[in-house]
């Protein structure tokens, strides 16, 4: 942040309830030996959500009480309570929160490696069912808002009802306490705390639905660097729930990075591009300028993509199977569109999970022209078409953002085509 939002307080500053509050931090067992240095700072003032709750100590106490229940009052493994704490900070990207209670999780016999993919935005496997039970639920709960049925399952087994209990409402505590945090983002403590920092690009917040779909632009001008499995694989999952004609799913990935395969599919991207890129300027040249600059803005971004699509860390690949697709509208007189309604909801949801991810993406058909040269390039089955081409990486510049779109009104109709939609 950019302004000190809260200024600390020292102990010669406070009184009343809020020196108790004060006192019971600095007398707690989280304050005591190598923890006394990062809770409390060189002038007295408290470190992590303490400075702001002595602002209001009347619910900060019993906050202070709450975390030392989950402490002291639980059935639950020290280093399940420490894994679960440490998958909420890296889901808010708490750098300090993180650290923490990544030395505590070391101290209690989670293995480094593990710290570290999490710091990573990684899914780690621990050997321990316990572990993995506890990182499991701590993400879905912060990603998804919800447990599913196989992981909730898997916990009870590997924890049983009571530390599953505990390790849910851990869950909840830290995520209050990581809001705590992000807001008023209060300074660290006066020594450096020997623990990873996260890559706050790695995994960001979970973000609403509505603003994912308004702001899910074509990025097009992406960078070199890399981009995880762990990322593609939640993306891919996410294009696994789209609907589909008896749920046929007539449609896989082909997730490619192999960097002889990515420069032939940029040598048969950029005469199509060229070609498509020249027509559209030649229409700009019929707008008025403001008219054109968007769209001519637009054309140089494919532009950047075009020239850089070698370079771009994944590029993935949808193609289907016709014969699994049952398409209503072949034998009209008109071009055929309903068998792509078992495919591009799966790309749209993909493209909605490369969002989430803080990844930046478009989707481009213009390889579609190339099919049998890809298919030769891939291995794809002669009885398989191409789909869609979707180049995944890190957005050079600002990336997603909001969308230009027709509104509602100009979109909708009322029981019959042109009476306007009631509810716009």
């Amino acid at each position: 942040m950019s302004t000190e939002r809260l200024k600390p307080l020292g102990p010669n500053e406070i009184s009343g309830n809020a020196k108790n509050l004060y006192d019971a931090v600095v007398e707690s067992p989280r304050a005591q030996g190598p923890g006394k240095q990062i809770l409390i700072r060189e002038d007295g003032s408290l470190c992590g959500p303490f400075d702001a709750w002595l602002r209001s100590p009347g619910i900060g106490i019993h906050f202070e009480r709450a975390g030392m229940a989950l402490r002291e009052d639980t059935i639950m493994d020290a280093a399940v309570r420490e894994v679960a704490v440490l998958t909420v900070a890296r889901a808010w990207n708490i750098d300090f929160e993180f650290q923490v209670h990544a030395m505590v999780a070391k101290m209690q016999g989670v293995p480094e490696e593990a710290i570290g993919q999490i710091a990573r935005g990684e899914t780690p496997r621990f050997e321990r069912d316990d572990l993995q039970a506890a990182h499991d639920i701590a993400r879905e709960l912060v990603l998804q808002r919800r447990v599913t049925d196989a992981t909730f399952a898997a916990a009870q087994k590997a924890l049983g009802e009571q530390a599953t209990i505990e390790v849910v409402t851990h869950v909840g505590f830290y995520q209050m306490v990581s809001g705590v945090l992000t807001t008023f983002d209060p300074p660290d403590p006066s020594v450096d705390v020997p623990a990873p920092h996260l890559d706050t690009s790695a995994l960001p917040l979970p973000i609403d639905l509505y603003e994912a779909a308004s702001t899910t632009r074509a990025v097009r001008k992406l960078r070199a660097d890399p981009v995880s499995d762990d990322q593609i694989n939640r993306a891919l999952k996410m294009a696994s729930f789209a609907p589909s004609g008896g749920n046929r799913q007539p449609w896989q990935v082909i997730v490619v990075r192999d960097a002889a395969k990515k420069a032939k599919l940029g040598e048969l991207y950029a005469p199509l591009w060229n070609e498509y890129a020249a027509a559209g300027r030649m229409f700009l040249k019929e707008l008025p300028e403001d008219k054109a600059a968007p769209t001519e803005r637009a054309l140089q971004a494919g532009d950047y993509l075009s020239t850089h699509l070698a370079e771009i860390p994944v590029i993935c690949v949808f193609v289907f199977n016709p014969a699994l697709l049952h398409i209503t509208d072949g034998d009209l007189d008109r071009p055929s569109v309903v068998g792509g309604g078992s495919i591009y909801p799966a790309v749209q949801n993909f493209l909605l999970g490369c969002r989430a991810e803080g990844l930046g993406c478009t989707l481009t058909t213009l390889l579609c022209h190339k099919e049998d040269e890809i298919r030769k390039l891939l291995d794809i089955p002669s009885d398989w078409g191409t789909a869609a081409f979707v180049p995944v990486g890190h957005a050079v510049g600002r990336g997603h953002g909001p969308l230009a779109r027709r509104s509602v009104e100009n979109l909708a109709f009322q029981d019959q085509f042109g009476t306007p939609f009631a509810g716009s």
